[in-house]
């Protein structure tokens, strides 16, 4: 957890992500740990979650930070979280100094294998007990819920050869080689879908999808992908002049950014769909390099 991290979470609210406490969980209230644990871990976004104790926030969504002057060991609260949770969950707990007083947060990473249960009782708790966090509640899991986590966990996005091509800039659009396999019995009608583009820190560009390399169609593409079927092709995503320098391209459309492609996609119903593919590569030319050359 580096300053600049924490930073950016505390001038957030509270959200799926994000919880603050005033103070630790001791003994009495490890069952709380594992609720407030298990609701954000079967949270339905992306990335990792956080809590963060010593700091309160009140109705106006002011901070208020508080020192933390009994530390527990954070080995307990693991040993706790893997007895007690399944699948297995490693968290992490550290300790770190903010306007002089010590606070601490516990990192839950982002989860793989959605939906996480109780796995035995735990005082209240009952075996196969499971909560989700929605907003900045945590609510007991529905149908609804678990028809989400199964159907996503069928549908695979797979980037095949990790280069984005922005070399036709009258379409204004790039194309990336991916697969996208339905393994569910029921079709599956993609209504959004984005590609952003990462550094080993953070977000570069975001770029949407709106068609097939050889017919993009444009904000109205609709993609149905029928019961365990799979279709690969080019898609085309949007790119533009812009996205150059903010990949920090050259006059030839080459990049020494170390860069990472992450894909969302949303069906019609409202679930979402994530792939992501590492040491990746971007390349432009043409039109799209003007602003670049401008800048030269």
């Amino acid at each position: 957890m580096n300053e600049e991290l924490l930073d950016c979470l505390l001038n957030q609210t509270e959200h799926e992500g994000l919880d603050f406490k005033k103070g630790l969980y001791v003994k009495q209230s490890y069952g709380e740990l594992l609720k407030d644990v298990l609701a954000m871990a079967n949270a339905k976004i992306k990335g990792s979650r956080y809590i963060i104790f010593g700091v309160k926030e009140n109705a106006q969504q002011l901070k208020e930070v508080f020192e933390l002057t009994s530390p527990v060991d954070a080995a307990t609260y693991q040993e706790i979280i893997v007895e007690n949770i399944e699948p297995q969950l490693i968290c992490k707990l550290t300790y770190i100094k903010y306007q002089g007083k010590q606070i601490a947060v516990l990192e839950i990473p982002e989860p793989k294998e959605q939906p996480y249960l109780m796995k035995k009782k735990y005082g209240l708790l009952h075996k196969g007990f499971c909560y989700v966090r929605k907003g900045s509640k945590n609510e007991h899991a529905t149908r609804t819920d678990f028809d989400y986590y199964y159907k996503q966990g069928q549908f695979e996005i797979h980037i095949l050869d990790k280069y984005l091509a922005a070399v036709d800039s009258e379409s204004g659009h790039a194309h990336l080689e991916c697969s996208f396999r339905n393994c569910t019995e029921f079709p599956i009608s993609i209504r959004h879908g984005e590609l952003e583009i990462w550094d080993d820190e953070r977000i570069r560009s975001r770029h949407h999808l709106y068609g097939f390399d050889r017919s993009p169609v444009g904000a109205d593409f609709r993609l149905v992908v029928p019961p365990k079927h799979e279709i690969t092709d080019y898609f085309a995503f949007s790119f533009g002049s812009e996205d150059c320098l903010r990949l920090e391209m050259n006059e030839y459309g080459h990049t020494d950014l170390k860069i990472h492609f992450k894909i969302y996609l949303i069906d019609t119903l409202g679930n979402e769909y994530f792939g992501e593919a590492n040491d990746c590569n971007v390349f432009a030319k043409g039109d799209f390099l003007w602003k670049v050359l401008k800048n030269k």
